[in-house]
């Protein structure tokens, strides 16, 4: 019987044959000899990616063994290993997690998951190009705590190793997807537990680090351009204190923009559902995508009122494994409707919660179940990315990606309908009780005086530098502010005060009259189309003496105790008027003489009128020494 399990010994050569006591240590069988018969057990294949990946070098310049070279019918190498994981990382293939006890599976799962329960939950790849058995897309592999990954012998009669090659050698983002792997394993590292060298280091993490090695560094994109699929359950090297030899991590997929997509999802509005879901609702109150919040339960989605009460042992049955059960991950998201609203959910609205309410601090419990933690923060989550999944973590991680004085803001429909495919959104604005006046103008301002955990936001511009977008609310606003400068505008009569809310027919800053004629004092349609044609701007350069008044009347503006909200008004008001005059003395047209604009000027001392935007917020109003005479 013994005999019969040495790898290969029923083809030895008789010379080669031995005493099991002389062969102890160190011993292991010629490449020659290796056959997935010799690891008896269903999860064969797994044992032996495992036992290829555990022969490998760490050593520098090491010529690492290529088994497969000597025997051509061994199923996993290194080589189908790494097409494997850059295939994943590239979206070539899909990775789908399942659970053997679930009742689809049947008894087979069940005798697996029994056999070894720590893989329980585990993935299946897929190749979506290519056709499978029963209607589905090829299985090509599954992942394996020791392994990470491992190749499916099916695939090898469809020709298929070959054909992966030249699609994943060829691809224009293979380097990019190294880096990102490099952005992965930095991000292990981080938690202690990244030791390939380690006597416990599992075969996948040695065989990561003869991918990556030191020729592959982080990218610094992990945040912004991966989305994340699993989780899986990894085997790592424990660390100092007795911690678990196992984690639950999530892969990266290149998808650059993913996070600020992700972002968008939250200008729509978060409902919980009855088959423990939340849906994200755009404003025609249509399903954008959903997150899952429990497991799955097949008999409610077939429609088995006599078997719904399985939902409740089927919940009890993943307590402590929510997220390998699938708990936390976007359905739907890889055609997710871009769009946006003037209302931002993260948090509550009147009577209608938020995404922290419904998604995100239910899943931190779930992901403190998961991992066997007391509770998790997010600070473990900032610490700790690829543990979560993007629910989690692209939410938590838009906080990391800001300033901690920024605001998070409201948008109206001027920011949201400029929004190009690749820019992200504006998330927050610079509050003016952290601006300094003098210091660069921000270019996106968190309105003072707003009640809430969000503020309204005005927008001049945003994006990165290659692609800005101009939308041109602030210097709109500084445009309202010249404009009763220079007498040409007033409040209304009955002092209509509002502050901008998601409903349309409300403004920003009341109305004023120009020209006997009734406008918005606003930031919205009228203004913003006059600070983005040449009229305007010319006609005020037409005035520089005017314009120096102006100038010199706001500079001395928004001094004192930035604790107080009447400051932080008038610094707003500043921000806009600076932002105007810049815009106003901008760069001439080709050919025309430069114009600059004088620091002298006799300025207003006191504001004429005040509007107030909410509270002790008010907005002070100056008006021209010589506007009266006019």
């Amino acid at each position: 019987m013994l005999h019969s399990l040495i790898p290969g010994a029923d083809v030895a050569p008789s010379t080669d044959t031995f005493a099991i006591d002389q062969k102890k240590g160190a011993w292991t069988p010629p490449h020659t000899h290796l056959r997935t018969r010799s690891f008896p057990t269903p999860f064969a294949q797994a044992e032996m990616m495992s036992h290829v990946l555990g022969l490998l070098s760490l050593d520098p310049g090491a010529r690492q063994p290529e088994p497969e070279t000597l025997n051509p019918r061994l199923q996993q190498s290194f080589e189908r290993w790494r097409l494997m994981l850059l295939a994943l990382v590239l979206g070539e293939v899909t990775l789908e997690t399942i659970d053997l006890r679930r009742p689809e599976v049947d008894n087979f799962g069940a005798m697996l998951a029994d056999l070894r329960p720590e893989c329980r939950f585990f993935g299946l790849i897929r190749d979506a190009r290519r056709n499978g058995l029963e209607g589905r897309k090829l299985l090509v592999g599954a992942t394996d705590p020791l392994c990470l990954l491992w190749c499916a012998p099916r695939a090898a009669r469809e020709n298929y190793w070959s054909e992966l090659k030249t699609r994943i050698d060829a691809s224009a983002d293979r380097a990019e997807a190294l880096k990102l792997l490099a952005d992965w394993r930095a991000a292990l590292d981080r938690t202690g537990v990244w030791q390939p060298g380690h006597e416990l280091a599992p075969p996948w993490m040695k065989a990561l680090e003869v991918l990556l090695g030191d020729r592959v560094q982080p990218s610094g994109v992990l945040h912004s351009d991966a989305r994340f699929v699993g989780p899986v359950r990894l085997k790592v090297v424990p660390r100092a204190g007795g911690d678990a030899d196992e984690t639950i991590a999530y892969l990266p997929v290149r998808e650059p923009g993913w996070a600020a997509r992700f972002a968008e999802l939250l200008f729509f509005q978060p409902v919980r559902r009855d088959a423990g879901t939340v849906d994200l609702l755009d404003p025609n109150g249509r399903s954008v995508l959903t997150v899952r919040m429990a497991p799955r339960d097949p008999t409610q989605e077939a429609g088995n009122a006599a078997a719904r009460t399985v939902q409740g042992a089927d919940r009890a049955s993943t307590a402590g494994f929510e997220l390998l059960a699938g708990v936390g991950r976007l359905e739907g998201a890889t055609n997710t409707a871009r769009g946006h609203g003037q209302a931002h959910w993260l948090e509550d609205h009147a009577n209608a919660p938020g995404y922290r309410s419904l998604v995100l601090n239910p899943l931190l419990s779930a992901a403190a179940r998961s991992h066997k933690r007391m509770q998790v923060s997010e600070a473990d989550v900032q610490a700790a990315p690829i543990l979560y999944p993007d629910t989690v973590r692209l939410v938590i991680g838009q906080a990391e990606a800001t300033d901690g004085a920024d605001v998070r803001i409201h948008l109206s429909r001027e920011v949201t309908n400029r929004v190009a495919t690749g820019t992200p959104a504006p998330q927050t604005g610079v509050s003016m009780a952290k601006w300094t006046p003098g210091s660069p103008l921000p270019r996106i301002v968190a309105v003072p005086g707003s009640t809430g955990t969000l503020s309204v936001g005005l927008v001049e511009r945003f994006g990165p530098a290659t692609r800005t977008v101009d939308v041109g609310e602030l210097r709109a606003l500084g445009l309202s502010l010249w404009l009763y400068f220079t007498g040409e505008a007033e409040l209304r009569a009955d002092g209509a005060r509002v502050l901008w809310t998601a409903d349309e027919g409300k403004d920003l800053f009341g109305r004023v009259l120009v020209q006997s004629a009734e406008r918005p004092l606003e930031v919205l349609r009228d203004a913003i189309a006059a600070v983005h044609g040449d009229a305007e701007r010319l006609r005020a350069r037409d005035r520089l003496a005017t314009l120096q008044r102006f100038r010199a009347t706001w500079r001395t503006v928004g001094e004192g105790d930035n604790d107080r909200v009447e400051v932080q008004a008038a610094r707003l008001a500043r921000v806009a008027a600076d932002t105007f005059i810049e815009w106003v003395m901008g760069a001439p047209s080709p050919g025309a003489a430069a114009v600059t604009l004088g620091s002298f000027g006799l300025r207003a001392t006191a504001p004429a009128e005040q509007y107030v935007i909410a509270g002790a917020a008010k907005i002070p109003l100056f008006l021209d020494v010589f506007a009266r005479n006019e």
